[in-house]
């Protein structure tokens, strides 16, 4: 069963439940069970639930899933290994940055590093990749897409204020359904183009549409916080911090805050 009118781009197989636990959960048991065999190895599988009863973010952390937001996993067939998996996040963010662009958001749709999609510096989506052997014991990248539609969580349920597409004039009207058709094309180009050409593209894409490049930011690393200047990502991806000493912090991962005047 596949959402009305999404039928995703050629060679791509779309599942649609009602209902899931996790999408993530869905695509992990589905690949487990063989169904990846008859996918391309450029093109992926794609599950779409109408709502999530396990919905999850990064590092475990619970993502509210009720009827009316979009919630997909695509999954990659990634033999080369995890490295390549990580790039794919990343191809993931611009796509859906530029989705939401060509719906109408323009440039108000920015990437926080590393897998945060803010609109209005508000978080209306978010992004989580898992790696999964399929019954061949071929490796695929899971990616767990979440955008938050019709509602959005209230201030203290999250760590980052958070919004919704239908809270903006752009996002009137604007359904699970209608993200998802375009988001899924825009990912198909960008991941073929990805493969021909390699991540440099990618990273200077995702530059573009990224948010506090130039200034200072804030990284938790676990209890640890460090602030400087965000001056770029290397050729891995990751994220390059200048900090107030001078020297150049290189980053692999955390998460990223805008502090407010005197808290750094």
């Amino acid at each position: 069963m596949t959402p009305a009118g999404v039928a995703g781009p050629p060679g791509w197989r779309v599942v649609h439940r009602p209902v899931v636990d996790s999408t993530q959960a869905v695509a992990r048991a589905l690949l487990e069970a063989g169904e990846g065999r008859a996918i391309r190895p450029d093109a992926a599988l794609v599950v779409h639930g109408g709502e999530q009863t396990g919905g999850r973010g990064r590092h475990g952390r619970a993502w509210t899933s009720p009827p009316g937001n979009l919630y997909v996993t695509v999954a990659f067939p990634c033999p080369e290994g995890p490295r390549l998996g990580v790039e794919i996040g990343f191809v993931a963010g611009v796509a859906l940055v530029e989705t939401l662009a060509a719906l109408g958001f323009g440039s108000d749709a920015r990437l926080k590093w590393p897998n945060d999609v803010l609109l209005g510096g508000a978080k209306v989506a978010g992004l989580l990749l898992e790696s999964v052997a399929d019954a061949d014991g071929i490796g695929w990248v899971q990616l767990g897409m979440g955008v938050n539609v019709a509602s959005a969580p209230p201030p203290g349920v999250v760590p980052y204020p958070a919004t919704a597409l239908n809270a903006h004039p752009a996002g009137d009207g604007v359904t699970p359904e209608a993200v998802l058709d375009p988001l899924l094309g825009r990912l198909a180009d960008l991941t073929r183009q990805w493969r021909a050409r390699g991540f440099k593209p990618v990273r200077e894409a995702w530059l573009r549409h990224g948010l506090g490049l130039g200034e200072t930011v804030g990284v938790r690393l676990g209890a640890e916080r460090v602030f400087g200047v965000f001056e770029g990502l290397n050729p891995d991806g990751a994220l390059i911090l200048r900090e107030p000493s001078g020297d150049a912090r290189t980053i692999l991962a955390g998460d990223v805050f805008f502090p407010t005047p005197g808290e750094d």
